[in-house]
């Protein structure tokens, strides 16, 4: 237990010290460039700037809906249908 305890204080001792102020500041900074080094932003190309959705060439009436709903509510009752006891 006490093997435990000093483990669990010594992982919350390490992660109390900030980052920047560790040995590894130096090898993680030479392998990147720095925000104003990086140049200009990568342009869209001939992309719309946003999304255009396609416009449906119709929707369904209302009596379509119940009976698709109809049959998956069909669908849904064979599927999960309980098993019969043998």
């Amino acid at each position: 237990m006490k093997i435990w305890l000093s483990i669990l204080l010594a992982v919350a001792a390490l992660q109390a010290v900030p980052a920047a102020a560790g040995p590894w500041r130096e090898l993680r900074a030479q392998g990147q460039p720095d925000r104003s080094d990086r140049g200009p932003q990568r342009q869209r190309g001939d992309r719309p700037e946003r999304f255009e959705r396609q416009e449906r060439p119709q929707r369904l009436s209302d009596e379509e809906r119940r009976g698709l709903h109809r049959d998956l509510d069909k669908a849904r009752r064979e599927i999960y249908k309980p098993r019969r006891e043998r």
